[in-house]
This record gives structure tokens, sequence and C-alpha cells, in this order.
């Protein structure tokens, strides 16, 4: 079994141990896929090598190769991962009729402790700026003398 092989057989076991379990013979299974993978890696990274630039020296090829063949595994490998074991909740559909304390409330009560829950506060922590930084500098200053 190739590199591949090995690392989709410990992602998959990790992710899915019922789905590896009930394979007739995993190791072929992940052996083929492995095989695949390699097959699928050698047709694409030839298209995001790109050409020799002028002047480039021996170990700027070496490098822009290697990430080649690396973006190449980066973008077969993803094909080939184990369905995710939490689904992303879906928004409400009242979603942008809430309010901001509404939406982190909704957030905080509907997914998961960890690095989702934090990236979509972040996200909406950013957003909430962005409003009031867009507000904030469109909005005329008061020249009222009673304030």
């Amino acid at each position: 079994m190739n590199k591949y092989g090995n690392l989709l057989q410990q992602q998959w076991t990790a992710a899915d141990p019922t789905y590896v379990s009930s394979l007739s013979d995993p190791t072929t299974h992940f052996a083929q896929m492995g095989e695949r993978v390699q097959d699928e890696v050698q047709e694409l990274t030839p298209s995001l090598e790109g050409t020799d630039p002028p002047g480039e020296t021996y170990l700027q090829k070496v490098g822009r190769l290697n990430a080649a063949r690396q973006q190449a595994e980066e973008i077969v490998l993803a094909e080939y991962q184990p369905p995710s074991v939490t689904p992303e909740p879906d928004e409400p559909e009242d979603w942008d009729e809430m309010s901001h304390d509404e939406q982190e409330t909704w957030i905080r009560q509907n997914v998961p402790t960890g690095e989702q829950q934090d990236e979509m506060l972040q996200s909406l922590e950013a957003r909430r700026l962005n409003r009031t930084i867009v507000l904030g500098a469109s909005s005329e200053p008061r020249t009222d003398p009673e304030d």
C-alpha cells in the first residue's frame, strides 16, 4: 500500500470505524484508493508546475515542482476524505432579520464549542465592526448647539 492509501485508511478509521469494519477487505480497498490518488496526483501535477521562468535557479525549480506536487496532493486527497462527523448547522431562515445578539446566542446554542464556533463568532463580530465603521463614517456630525 502506498503512502496515500495508508493516510486515507488512518483518516477513515478515525472518522468512521464502522464503515471501515464493514469493508470485506479494508487493506485492498485503501490500497486501490491510494493507487487512484497517486494516478490523479501524477496526472494533475504537470498542469500546476508551469513553465521554467528565465533565470530560475536549480533550487527555485525544485521548490516550484515540489509545491506543484504538494498542491496536487492536497486537491486530490480532498476528494477522498471521509464525510464530516458533525454536519454544519444551517442558519435559520430569519438570520438576516436577527439582531447581532440573537445571532450570537443562536451560534452559542447550535454550534458545538470549538474551532467552528470560534470562527463563526469572530466572523459575526467582524461583520458587526465593519457595519459600525461604515455606519459611523457615513453619518453626519451633529452641529446642534443644544447638544
